[in-house]
């Protein structure tokens, strides 16, 4: 019920930042995740659940879009919030592959088809980490960022899904870049991010085997 709670109202303050702000880019306007613990919390929304549940509910939405999940949570708040973030994750996918780019990332795919990926985004790529929003220098480097999610996955059933949706390709895929070399590191990038989905999903199927 909790887990729900969180998926309902984790991006209530998605509304407010549009209305103010005109993007849906934290970087250029507010942390939205902040913004919706606290509308939950002026519009006392919350209002049924004990202290307790509310302090995990707050904390998994405010957790939500972090690089990290902050430490010292307990086991059940922790729980919470590694659901709420692959969740998230998975429709970030979708969304990333269905919606209009411009109204979700702020360029076209046309201008991004132009745009080249930063060293720094290849790199984080190869060592299989998440991206700092301050490392990212375009549009492409923006989606490249959305393909490091992978490496913060907590379960082999969000892999296993968007595995099979391929929602992380469908923009590459019917992106034409313009620059031989940039095509090239699409190329690279996608084939990494692959090889870690056959690892995650492999592992856990030797796992299963061993019990």
């Amino acid at each position: 019920y909790l887990a729900h709670l969180c998926a309902v109202f984790h991006d209530i303050g998605r509304f407010e930042q549009l209305k103010h702000y005109h993007t849906f880019l934290d970087f250029k306007s507010v942390d939205h995740a902040a913004l919706s613990c606290r509308i939950l919390k002026e519009e006392n929304l919350l209002a049924d659940l004990s202290r307790e549940e509310r302090r995990m509910v707050f904390a998994a939405i405010d957790n939500h879009n972090r690089l990290e999940i902050e430490a010292g949570l307990d086991s059940d708040t922790l729980l919470l919030c590694r659901l709420l973030r692959d969740a998230d994750k998975c429709d970030i996918f979708r969304v990333f592959a269905c919606e209009d780019m411009k109204d979700t990332m702020g360029e076209t795919v046309e201008q991004v088809a132009g745009e080249k990926i930063s060293d720094v985004m290849l790199d984080s790529i190869r060592q299989r980490r998440c991206v700092r929003k301050e490392e990212r220098k375009t549009g492409l480097d923006i989606w490249v960022s959305f393909l490091a999610f992978f490496f913060d996955m907590n379960f082999t059933e969000s892999i296993a899904f968007l595995q099979e949706k391929k929602y992380y390709r469908q923009p590459f895929d019917r992106t034409v870049f313009t620059d031989p070399k940039t095509a090239e590191r699409v190329e690279i990038i996608l084939k990494e991010i692959e090889n870690y989905l056959d690892e995650r999903l492999q592992k856990k199927t030797g796992a299963k085997r061993e019990q």
